[in-house]
Parts: structure tokens; C-alpha cells; sequence
């Protein structure tokens, strides 16, 4: 028995959103606000899961501010 097609297209969607969230942790926050570079460890946790399910507008953000 194979997962419904909502589970499938919800998990396509996330599994790349994860990948995106922990970059975004690490270094995509300072790219895209340069005025975040000196957000705390906790503060950068807060925003990850907005950055995993925002990830495809974020994404277009990164690549737009990469110098």
C-alpha cells in the first residue's frame, strides 16, 4: 500500500524545506537581513520554522542578495 498523494506532494515539499532551514540558520539570515548578523543562538532557532515552510520565497530572496 503506497502513502496518498497529499502525504507525498506535503513530504516533497518539506524534506528540501529541512535542507533550506538549516542553511538558513547557519548563514542565510545575515544574507538576506545584513542588519541580523548578530541575532542570538535562540533567536535564529525561533525563525527556522517559518524559514522551512517559507522556504521557496526565502530561497528566491538568498539568491537575489548573494554578492
Amino acid at each position: 500500500m503506497s502513502a496518498p498523494l497529499p502525504l507525498l506532494l506535503a513530504a516533497a515539499y518539506l524534506l528540501p524545506g529541512l535542507l533550506f532551514g538549516a542553511a538558513f540558520f547557519w548563514r542565510g539570515h545575515a544574507v538576506i537581513t545584513p542588519d541580523a548578523r548578530g541575532a542570538s543562538f535562540g533567536v535564529r532557532l525561533l525563525w527556522t520554522p517559518a524559514a522551512i515552510a517559507l522556504w521557496p520565497l526565502l530561497a528566491v530572496k538568498w539568491s537575489r542578495n548573494k554578492k
